[in-house]
């Protein structure tokens, strides 16, 4: 993928990449996307905003959606109801605990990769780049292409937003629909803005 990417949409894919890690996700996913573009402030992210879609609704909706989980990088006892197994005896802090001890500070992390994703290197979420997600690259690939298309062939936010925002399915479709936003509206007034200022 190449592409001279202005400031404005390196500082979108590195507020992604930051949202990503500070979640704990191993990956940047278009719901990454969505809230990096959310938090940009140029018209794309304008754009967004008034219409509700801020990096605060985008994380609260993506609560609501997948829930505080680390969904990348958890361990063994985060699906477990704490509370119901104390009330049968078991003290998980306790079993964690030992556990640590004996096999080392990550014996519980989950480091299977999903079937899907066995052939992406890992990154630890704290250090380095983030992969993307195939979703998420189809999306800055079309943001690229559809930029060159244009003089001066800067890829911009409003190009990342506009290839998001035509993408059917993906998290962030489910996001903007939790938030009352219409992605169809968005791309229109964001392409509309874009054409006028161009």
């Amino acid at each position: 993928m190449r592409g001279r990417f202005t400031q404005e949409s390196r500082k979108a894919v590195g507020d992604a990449q930051e949202y990503a890690r500070r979640l704990g996700h191993g990956f940047i996913g278009t719901e990454h996307l969505l809230f990096g573009l959310a938090s940009t402030d140029g018209e794309a992210g304008a754009v967004l905003r008034r219409s509700g879609v801020t990096p605060e609704r985008v994380e609260a909706e993506f609560v609501r959606l997948i829930g505080t989980r680390n969904v990348a990088g958890g361990d063994l006892f985060d699906a477990l109801d704490h509370d119901a197994l104390t009330a049968i005896g078991i003290d998980l802090d306790a079993v964690r605990e030992r556990i640590e001890s004996a096999f080392g500070p990550h014996a519980l992390a989950s480091g299977a990769p999903s079937p899907r994703r066995w052939r992406r290197p890992r990154r630890d979420p704290a250090t380095g780049h983030l992969p993307v997600t195939r979703r998420a690259k189809r999306c800055l690939e079309r943001a690229v292409r559809d930029a060159h298309g244009e003089v001066g062939a800067e890829v911009g936010a409003e190009h990342i937003a506009l290839a998001l925002l035509g993408m059917d399915g993906g998290l962030h479709r489910d996001i903007l629909s939790g938030i009352g936003a219409s992605a169809t509206r968005l791309r229109a007034e964001i392409l509309t803005r874009h054409r006028r200022a161009g």
